[in-house]
């Protein structure tokens, strides 16, 4: 299966603070984009989901090296099972490479168990040959599974320069609540050019940014109703 490509965060970042510097962008191909695809950035493990050659399932971590967490791992192979990948992406029988990409969550998987009591897994992305597909189709993968896409904020033309822009955005995860949890801060957001666009070497332009970017956590949005 193909990894997952590497997610800059938009602005650069001082060395020192850790934080970053906006308005200084970490590609210079992020200031041409005028529309961006905004998700929420979830906080635990990133997972694809295959077929070998043979037509058994494959589960892996962001890398060949990463390991699935036990619990979790057992419910992805119920979830998906071998015989229905293949009714969905194979032709006529024969295999075609494809990967879904998505992220695993739930306790024990970094902070998690404020999303969920159970393990749970949401796609975000999905790969099939040389292609990425278009959000309504990762969407139908998803529904094809029962399971969920990361939730979609939205299409925006800025990008957060600080924290308060960002919790504009989100502030809340909507994770949480759909999923049983007790409430949890968003961790941050993943936006993509919309539509699809790449750099110079062949990659989409994606990019990621957290509250804690910022050097602080998330302040309380004046919409927002806290308990």
């Amino acid at each position: 299966m193909n990894e997952y490509p590497k997610i800059e965060t938009v602005w650069n970042r001082d060395l020192a603070t850790k934080r970053v510097r906006p308005g200084e962008y970490r590609l210079e191909e992020f200031a041409l984009i005028r529309r961006w695809l905004v998700t929420e950035k979830i906080d635990g493990t990133n997972i694809r989901i295959g077929l070998t050659a043979e037509g058994t399932l494959d589960i892996g971590g962001r890398t060949d090296a990463a390991q699935v967490p036990t619990p979790l791992l057992a419910h992805l192979m119920t979830t998906f099972a071998a015989d229905a990948l293949k009714a969905k992406f194979w032709t006529d029988g024969q295999p075609v490479a494809f990967t879904i990409f998505g992220e695993g969550y739930g306790p024990k998987i970094q902070n998690g168990g404020d999303y969920s009591p159970v393990p749970r897994f949401r796609i975000f992305d999905v790969l099939v040959g040389e292609w990425w597909l278009r959000p309504d189709a990762v969407a139908d993968v998803a529904a094809t599974f029962g399971v969920k896409t990361v939730p979609v904020l939205g299409t925006f033309d800025t990008i957060p320069t600080n924290a308060v822009e960002l919790a504009v955005i989100i502030d809340q995860s909507r994770v949480s609540p759909e999923d049983g949890g007790p409430g949890k801060r968003a961790e941050g957001i993943v936006a993509r050019a919309e539509p699809i666009l790449l750099t110079r070497r062949g990659e989409r332009l994606l990019w990621k940014l957290k509250f804690r970017d910022f050097g602080a956590p998330p302040p309380q949005h004046p919409h927002t109703e806290r308990t």
